[in-house]
Protein backbone atom coordinates (compact mmCIF):
# COMPACT_ATOMS: atom_id res chain seq x y z
CA UNK A 1 0.00 0.00 0.00
CA UNK A 2 1.25 3.74 -0.83
CA UNK A 3 1.08 6.44 1.61
CA UNK A 4 -0.84 8.72 0.79
CA UNK A 5 0.54 12.19 0.33
CA UNK A 6 -1.24 15.64 1.23
CA UNK A 7 -0.21 19.60 0.04
CA UNK A 8 0.61 21.11 3.14
CA UNK A 9 1.78 24.61 1.84
CA UNK A 10 1.25 25.67 -2.01
CA UNK A 11 2.51 28.77 -3.85
CA UNK A 12 1.03 29.83 -7.48
CA UNK A 13 3.55 31.56 -9.80
CA UNK A 14 3.13 32.44 -13.67
CA UNK A 15 6.29 29.95 -14.31
CA UNK A 16 5.37 27.47 -11.89
CA UNK A 17 3.68 26.07 -9.00
CA UNK A 18 5.30 25.01 -5.52
CA UNK A 19 3.95 22.73 -3.28
CA UNK A 20 5.51 21.60 0.11
CA UNK A 21 4.27 17.87 0.21
CA UNK A 22 3.57 16.33 3.27
CA UNK A 23 6.72 14.03 3.20
CA UNK A 24 9.20 16.97 3.17
CA UNK A 25 9.49 17.07 -0.55
CA UNK A 26 9.08 20.79 -2.18
CA UNK A 27 7.53 20.12 -5.95
CA UNK A 28 8.05 22.44 -8.27
CA UNK A 29 5.24 22.00 -11.16
CA UNK A 30 6.98 23.89 -14.08
CA UNK A 31 4.06 25.74 -16.72
CA UNK A 32 4.69 26.06 -20.18
CA UNK A 33 7.49 28.91 -21.08
CA UNK A 34 9.53 30.44 -23.15
CA UNK A 35 12.19 31.32 -21.03
CA UNK A 36 13.62 30.30 -18.02
CA UNK A 37 14.43 33.39 -16.49
CA UNK A 38 16.83 34.93 -13.51
CA UNK A 39 13.48 36.38 -12.29
CA UNK A 40 12.00 32.68 -12.40
CA UNK A 41 15.09 31.14 -10.32
CA UNK A 42 14.60 34.44 -8.09
CA UNK A 43 10.95 32.91 -7.67
CA UNK A 44 11.84 29.48 -7.20
CA UNK A 45 14.47 30.50 -4.19
CA UNK A 46 11.78 32.83 -2.88
CA UNK A 47 8.74 30.04 -3.13
CA UNK A 48 11.14 27.51 -1.45
CA UNK A 49 12.55 29.43 1.53
CA UNK A 50 8.70 30.02 2.12
CA UNK A 51 7.93 26.43 1.49
CA UNK A 52 10.28 25.21 4.00
CA UNK A 53 10.44 27.92 6.23
CA UNK A 54 13.96 28.89 5.13
CA UNK A 55 14.73 24.66 5.99
CA UNK A 56 17.08 22.52 3.31
CA UNK A 57 14.92 20.39 1.49
CA UNK A 58 14.67 18.34 -1.46
CA UNK A 59 12.95 19.09 -4.55
CA UNK A 60 11.65 17.14 -7.34
CA UNK A 61 11.44 19.30 -10.59
CA UNK A 62 8.75 18.85 -13.02
CA UNK A 63 8.91 19.48 -17.18
CA UNK A 64 6.69 19.04 -19.38
CA UNK A 65 7.26 21.73 -22.27
CA UNK A 66 11.28 22.35 -23.54
CA UNK A 67 12.49 25.91 -22.93
CA UNK A 68 15.84 27.36 -23.48
CA UNK A 69 17.48 28.59 -20.46
CA UNK A 70 20.90 30.75 -21.49
CA UNK A 71 24.37 30.36 -19.59
CA UNK A 72 23.95 33.35 -17.79
CA UNK A 73 20.35 32.16 -16.35
CA UNK A 74 21.89 28.81 -15.60
CA UNK A 75 25.21 29.68 -13.75
CA UNK A 76 22.90 32.30 -12.12
CA UNK A 77 20.69 29.21 -10.19
CA UNK A 78 23.89 27.24 -9.76
CA UNK A 79 25.34 30.22 -7.27
CA UNK A 80 24.93 29.23 -3.82
CA UNK A 81 22.11 31.92 -2.90
CA UNK A 82 19.76 29.95 -5.28
CA UNK A 83 20.30 26.67 -4.05
CA UNK A 84 21.28 26.94 -0.39
CA UNK A 85 17.52 25.67 0.67
CA UNK A 86 17.75 23.04 -1.61
CA UNK A 87 19.22 19.45 -0.50
CA UNK A 88 19.00 17.75 -3.75
CA UNK A 89 16.85 17.66 -6.76
CA UNK A 90 15.67 15.21 -8.91
CA UNK A 91 14.48 16.15 -12.74
CA UNK A 92 11.64 14.69 -13.73
CA UNK A 93 11.10 14.86 -18.08
CA UNK A 94 8.42 13.42 -20.41
CA UNK A 95 10.00 13.99 -24.03
CA UNK A 96 13.73 13.51 -26.17
CA UNK A 97 14.47 17.00 -26.33
CA UNK A 98 14.18 17.49 -22.70
CA UNK A 99 15.84 14.83 -21.70
CA UNK A 100 18.74 16.13 -24.18
CA UNK A 101 18.49 19.67 -22.67
CA UNK A 102 19.09 18.76 -18.74
CA UNK A 103 21.76 16.26 -19.53
CA UNK A 104 23.54 18.97 -21.53
CA UNK A 105 22.89 20.90 -17.87
CA UNK A 106 23.87 18.60 -15.76
CA UNK A 107 26.98 17.85 -17.52
CA UNK A 108 28.40 21.43 -18.30
CA UNK A 109 27.48 23.11 -15.35
CA UNK A 110 28.11 20.17 -13.04
CA UNK A 111 25.23 21.23 -9.93
CA UNK A 112 26.96 21.31 -6.55
CA UNK A 113 24.20 19.41 -4.96
CA UNK A 114 22.53 16.09 -5.72
CA UNK A 115 21.01 16.04 -9.11
CA UNK A 116 20.01 13.24 -11.05
CA UNK A 117 17.31 13.25 -13.82
CA UNK A 118 14.49 10.77 -14.18
CA UNK A 119 11.53 9.26 -16.63
CA UNK A 120 8.80 8.57 -13.54
CA UNK A 121 7.72 10.64 -10.78
CA UNK A 122 7.84 7.66 -8.35
CA UNK A 123 11.29 6.62 -9.01
CA UNK A 124 12.62 10.41 -8.33
CA UNK A 125 9.89 10.28 -5.42
CA UNK A 126 11.88 7.25 -4.04
CA UNK A 127 15.53 9.17 -4.76
CA UNK A 128 14.87 11.67 -2.68
CA UNK A 129 13.76 10.80 -0.18
CA UNK A 130 17.09 9.47 0.94
CA UNK A 131 17.73 13.53 1.34
CA UNK A 132 14.73 14.06 4.09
Amino acid sequence: MSEKISILKKSEHSSFIASLRSDGIVHFDMKDIKDYTIEIVDAQTKALFELGEGKKLPVLLTISSYNSPNDETMKYAAEEKNIKYTAAVAVVVDSLALRLGTNFYLNFFKPELPTKLFNSKEDAIGWLKKYL
